[in-house]
């Protein structure tokens, strides 16, 4: 029975992974292309990103205001403009691509098909066990 369990947490986290992907900000590089399934089990899916998008985690839960300070190099540049030593950066906005995938699948006709097939297999294995059973 854990495998039909496993099978079907693996087709909902593929599922809510490409759901993720079709809305994650960031329409190229590596945030989208890195949205997959971590790990899975006959528990539960675990799907995000991996260490090819380090940064996730930022741009998911937001960042609050901050100081960025030069570390190596005596000033702060990016794309030929020079900002100084420190700069007061004002915070990110979360974007919570991965819960609202989740979400959005939860509502689908995709998930409602998961489930009933999810059930066919639960029947259907109750089914070959009560016959193995009676004989």
């Amino acid at each position: 029975m854990n495998t039909i369990y496993k099978k079907f947490l693996f087709r909902v986290g593929s599922e809510v992974a490409n759901e993720a992907k079709s809305i994650a900000p960031y329409k190229t590089g590596n945030l989208k292309k890195d949205i997959k399934v971590i790990s899975y089990n006959h528990k539960k899916a675990v799907v995000g990103n991996t260490k090819l998008a380090p940064y996730a985690k930022f741009v998911h839960f937001g960042t609050k205001p901050h100081i960025i300070k030069a570390k190596n190099k005596k000033v702060l540049a990016a794309k030929g403009k020079i900002f100084g030593k420190k700069v007061n950066h004002p915070g990110t906005k979360a974007s919570p691509y991965l819960e609202n995938a989740a979400n959005r699948y939860i509502n689908s006709s995709g998930f409602t098909r998961a489930k009933s097939a999810l059930a066919n297999e639960v029947k259907n294995k109750l089914i070959n066990d009560i016959k193995k059973a009676v004989k």
